[in-house]
């Protein structure tokens, strides 16, 4: 963030965008860690939070309490309410997008279709869903696969491959491209390049659910008490990006994002001799 102030020509104010903060963790980390080591940037930030959830927007401002108290430049906002070309500064997120929810295609009969979910009307107590295959549901699903240049019909996907399509992911960088004049977004999440994503090995597609710190791929049980995630094709955030004046600046892995920000450098100097004990030394690591 530091590097980006300083790229933009030093902008007052330099204007931070968290959407979906979660507990306010990373929040609380980024401007202890800006007072302490950059004062005359920190001094410089309007940090905002988009949060939809009324619950976790409590949290973060329990979490960010003592920040709130010496820094009145802390705010929370609706991503959309935010005014067109005005945020001079970064939006960014960690694991965000990956939450979105998603299409679910199926390839049948050398046809793209599209995978519903409807009740079970045999049952009369518990409510049981079941899945169904139609048409798909908007056009926007074909134009999805001819921006990043995939056939999922063509003789390499076996019969029956299933994926997701993540439509909401680009209304998602269209809006922050209506909203930034100048600067930077940044995300941080799991996926692929379209390439990797939609490989016809990968015939599940990435659907995943979490329950209790455990995964598994059924998500018709523990319905609203798991979490539910789809991988990021990156390649559609890129190219749809494209059409909104968004140019790729970087992507690489997030283990060499921090090495490139000297996590190595960080790791060398908890290692030198001090006053730990070898077992302190090694937790501190």
């Amino acid at each position: 963030f530091v590097q980006m102030w300083e790229i933009l020509d030093y902008p007052n104010p330099f204007t931070l965008v968290e959407m979906g903060a979660g507990q306010g963790l990373l929040a609380s980390d980024i401007l202890c860690y800006l007072k302490k080591q950059y004062p005359e940037f920190y001094s410089k930030i309007n940090y905002i939070i988009c949060e939809k959830s009324a619950f976790l927007k409590q949290q973060q401002q329990k979490q960010l309490k003592n920040q709130l108290n010496l820094n009145s430049s802390i705010q929370w906002c609706d991503l959309e309410t935010l005014k067109n070309e005005t945020i001079i500064g970064c939006f960014f997120s960690n694991e965000l997008v990956d939450a979105f929810p998603v299409h679910q295609v199926m390839v049948q009969n050398r046809q793209l279709q599209e995978i519903y979910i409807t009740v079970d009307p045999q049952t009369t107590t518990d409510i049981k869903f079941k899945e169904t295959i139609a048409e798909l549901s908007t056009e926007n699903l074909t134009d999805y696969f001819k921006l990043i240049e995939i056939d999922l019909c063509s003789p390499a996907y076996p019969e029956g491959y299933r994926t997701e399509v993540n439509l909401m992911a680009l209304d998602w960088i269209k809006t922050i491209a209506s909203k930034l004049n100048q600067g930077f977004i940044l995300t941080i999440d799991y996926g692929y390049p379209a390439q990797r994503y939609y490989l016809p090995s990968r015939r599940e597609g990435t659907l995943q659910c979490y329950y209790q710190h455990r995964h598994h791929n059924d998500p018709y049980i523990n319905i609203g008490k798991q979490d539910l995630t789809a991988h990021i094709n990156f390649t559609a955030l890129d190219r749809y990006g494209e059409r909104y004046n968004l140019h790729l600046h970087g992507f690489t892995q997030q283990a060499l994002f921090l090495m490139a920000l000297g996590l190595g450098d960080r790791i060398t100097a908890l290692s030198q001799p001090s006053d730990y004990s070898l077992s302190e030394v090694l937790q501190r690591r």
